[in-house]
């Protein structure tokens, strides 16, 4: 209450109430002023990043109008200066200007340029190292030489002064609480990139290897510091995956890709997408899009991985490597969706291809080991699909046994026939053994195999 007296009605002193707010007509309402100020945090943050790419061209055009003056080694400080521009930008920004949000792109553009370092500090090493002898002529934009080891000693000594810091102090403001370990896995990986090999096989295992150890890191960071599931700390997991992404693009895009390549890279694909559906506080539909691209990487990991050996393994055990790839993979998908119909597809698809390989292995190959192993995989669709009462799979394994038996049968005949009695006595010897480790322990095994069954039918039926 206003305790200022106004005025005096029969002597009595008359105190003021509270003034009556109008609204103005000048139309600046709470709601003007909050869109306002919406509005000038949203020309801010564009304002952020077409400044954080302006200046980053400005930088990258700076080098480039250097690398025409002297050896590639001042080409690659160059190069390497860059990397502490971007750090010392956001440090400007974080103890300067007191602004963060920026300053986080440019520490994450620092963090993304450590690779590119690593990178031309691999082809350097390369040109006077080879393991694989695969090196060869390349674009003048991505030919990289030095004279001797003693200078790439020099150069990779400075380089990591520089490269070291960066990354720690990177990570620290991305993920503070994980930033040592996830500087000591980053740091580990960008290291694949300096192994003096180029040949599609060994790059091939690098690059598998490199994404299951980055996968296998992810899990395990996550599991210990939820932090990490804020923007920022997704951002720092993803950068674990660069260096592989490098590896592999490095090969494709300068090398010779064979079907052994393929079915790594496209492994590397299935296990990263895996990794990203089970991710904690996932979108669901994302989630399921992902599985669903899952199955035809898959496809592409089989018929690639049943090329690379065709020339290596016969026929007839090209059709279960294809089967067992594929199923593996197709049941993994099925096991974890969400989406009930993509389970079912899944599965559908592991009969189907599973029955057709074979099938065709059989007709092709018209031998007695290819009609065994057509028998055999028969016989587990259609045990396997009574045990999960899935129709498709029972009627596709009774087809893959009419096959073996139709196509094998002259071939099995003629196997008895051109054996010896000793060959067959040794058989019949062998099957009266395993009749009898049936007998002695088939009941503890089928109340296994019918526990993992049920355990299998009921995540399926969870999902």
């Amino acid at each position: 209450m206003n305790a200022r007296t106004h005025a005096r009605v029969l002597g009595e002193p008359v105190v003021d109430q509270d003034p009556i707010f109008v609204p103005s007509s000048s139309g600046h309402s709470k709601e003007s002023i909050l869109q306002s100020l919406q509005n000038f945090a949203t020309i801010s943050e564009a304002l952020r990043f077409l400044g954080a790419g302006v200046l980053v061209a400005s930088m990258s055009v700076f080098l480039l109008q250097g690398w025409n003056e002297g050896n590639d080694i001042r080409r690659y400080l160059l190069l390497l200066s860059q990397t502490g521009l971007l750090a010392a930008s956001g440090f400007a920004l974080t103890y300067g200007l007191k602004e963060t949000k920026g300053a986080r792109i440019f520490f994450g553009l620092a963090l993304i340029s450590v690779p590119a370092n690593f990178t031309i500090l691999s082809a350097l090493l390369y040109s006077v190292m080879q393991w694989d002898g695969a090196l060869g002529s390349y674009p003048a934009y991505a030919t990289w030489q030095i004279t001797d080891m003693a200078n790439i000693g020099l150069t990779f000594a400075g380089a990591m002064v520089v490269l070291i810091p960066v990354t720690m102090f990177c990570f620290a403001i991305m993920a503070r609480h994980s930033s040592t370990r996830l500087s000591a896995h980053f740091l580990l990986l960008n290291s694949l990139l300096l192994l003096p090999i180029r040949s599609s096989t060994a790059v091939g295992m690098v690059a598998l290897l490199g994404t299951v150890y980055a996968l296998y890191a992810v899990g395990k960071l996550v599991r210990n510091d939820g932090a990490l599931r804020t923007p920022e700390g997704k951002f720092a997991l993803a950068t674990l995956f660069i260096p592989t992404g490098i590896i592999l693009f490095r090969s494709m895009y300068f090398y010779q890709m064979d079907s052994l390549l393929i079915a790594m890279l496209s492994t590397a694909v299935f296990l990263a997408t895996r990794q990203i559906s089970l991710f904690p506080d996932r979108n669901q539909r994302v989630a399921v899009l992902l599985d669903l691209v899952s199955l035809p990487i898959a496809l592409i990991a089989a018929f690639s991985l049943t090329d690379a050996f065709s020339r290596s393994v016969p026929w007839e055990f090209q059709a279960p490597i294809f089967a067992v790839t594929f199923a593996v993979m197709a049941l993994d998908v099925a096991r974890r969706t969400d989406s009930r119909r993509l389970a079912t597809t899944a599965g559908v698809a592991v009969s189907l291809l599973t029955s057709t390989s074979f099938i065709f292995s059989v007709s092709i190959s018209g031998s007695a080991l290819g009609a065994f192993l057509c028998l055999l995989a028969g016989v587990s669709m259609v045990l396997v699909g009574r045990a999960l009462k899935d129709r498709i799979a029972t009627a596709a394994g009774g087809l893959t046994v009419l096959a073996g038996v139709a196509f094998g049968f002259s071939e099995f005949v003629e196997l008895i026939f051109d054996s010896s009695w000793i060959e067959l006595a040794i058989f019949g010897a062998t099957s009266i053994a395993l009749g009898s480790l049936l007998d002695r322990h088939g009941a503890s095994l089928k109340m296994r195999l019918g526990s993992w069954l049920n355990e299998l039918g009921k995540a399926r039926q969870e999902a």
